[in-house]
């Protein structure tokens, strides 16, 4: 023997004595690699493996190896490490704060089935915070309807508790369905905005590994529709825009806590911000406005796997009308402006179809069509085109 292998046969002679009691190599091998195993030994010292080999048959020593790579990989898969997971302003129960934090603990246990412990971190008037930590191989994904992104307030959209409250129940079955376990979480949440206004924000919160998110998109809509057009505009949302890729839950067309009206949607989908309104032409009356709308629904019937939900509506703070769009902005037309620039609207007019038939002999995208807008003190065409992926 080396004198690296035998400082280890005298160091190991008792397990090396139990090794050839073993009836076989097999078992004599499967004994040391477990051994080396739990210590964490793992056979590093290459001059200990290879003579311990060399002493059995070729086929033992190939059996044995199988058995480090077996063995080892059983060991990696069960480590597990210790992750956090912070609940924030959770509404009080009954009992203390620490308490909830231990039950907290123990449904994420119930609902996820690895082992977590709570603590309280926070007791509040606005709720409590809590810290759980529990033992997986790798971080649970949050799936979470709460957001602090985006313009202040943004996800408080509920005017009242009770109406918040109204939806609890639907959106846990929702999230349920879509993920296969219940939520960890699900209840409002009250913010006082600037002007000491109570808005309520709906908090459903669980894990789940997913291809989307509980998501929100917002942007302000342009002019002031009429209360039949936000009715509609929010129906017609929630129907257009639930798909296969997208479910739109909840719409809202209101002012926001600094008086601008604004479209705010949450869905499930790929992305925030996806469902956007802006305004595609500018005009000065409601006739140039409705010419618009019908060009834009040719355009809808030739390109139908693209969503658009478009209207027209008075803008009384630019004295105008605007033909304003609702759209998936990840799914939609190449949108792009004229190089030229017009003095009037008839202008413009006049002289969009001929500049259009420019544009299709100089470029390769597919050009559906153009809208009048006003620029400042002028007007341009905003030019709608076909991306060839699309």
């Amino acid at each position: 023997m080396s004198s690296g292998f035998g400082g280890a046969y005298r160091l190991f002679s008792p397990l090396l004595e139990n090794y050839w009691s073993f009836q076989g190599a097999g078992d004599g091998l499967l004994f040391l690699l477990t051994f080396y195993l739990k210590n964490d030994i793992l056979f590093k010292n290459s001059e200990i493996f290879m003579n311990l080999f060399n002493m059995k048959s070729v086929f033992n020593a190939a059996a044995g190896i199988a058995l480090v790579h077996t063995a080892q990989l059983a060991f990696a898969q069960t480590t597990e490490k210790n992750y956090a997971y912070f609940a924030r302003k959770v509404p009080a129960s009954q009992t203390n704060c620490h308490d909830q934090a231990s039950q907290l603990a123990e449904r994420l246990t119930q609902i996820t089935g690895h082992k977590a412990s709570g603590r309280c971190e926070a007791a509040t008037t606005e709720g409590n915070d809590i810290l759980i930590r529990y033992e997986a191989s790798e971080p649970l994904e949050v799936i979470t309807s709460a957001t602090e992104i985006g313009f202040d307030g943004q996800g408080y959209e509920f005017s009242t508790k009770a109406q918040c409250e109204a939806e609890v129940s639907g959106e846990v079955t929702f999230f349920t369905r879509v993920t296969g376990k219940e939520p960890l979480l699900s209840f409002c949440r009250g913010k006082e905005n600037y002007y000491g206004r109570v808005r309520w924000a709906l908090i459903v919160e669980g894990f789940a590994k997913l291809d989307k998110k509980n998501a929100w998109a917002s942007s302000p809509l342009p002019g002031l529709p009429t209360s039949d057009q936000v009715q509609q505009i929010k129906n017609d949302v929630k129907s257009e825009f639930t798909d296969a890729v997208t479910s739109v839950r909840h719409v809202f067309l209101q002012d926001d806590e600094k008086g601008q009206l604004r479209l705010t949607v949450n869905y499930y989908g790929k992305y925030d911000e996806q469902l956007k309104a802006f305004s595609l032409s500018s005009v000065t009356t409601m006739g140039q406005c409705q010419q618009a709308l019908a060009e834009m629904e040719a355009i809808r019937s030739q390109t139908t796997n693209i969503k658009t939900l478009p209207y027209c509506v008075n803008n009384p703070y630019d004295a105008g009308v605007d033909l304003v769009v609702v759209a998936d902005v990840t799914r939609w037309y190449e949108l792009r402006q004229s190089a030229e620039t017009f003095k009037t609207y008839d202008e413009c007019a006049a002289a969009k179809n001929p500049l259009l038939d420019v544009y299709r002999s100089h470029y390769p995208e597919a050009i559906l069509g153009g809208f009048c807008t006003e620029w400042g003190s002028d007007w341009k065409v905003n030019i709608l085109e076909l991306d060839s992926e699309k």
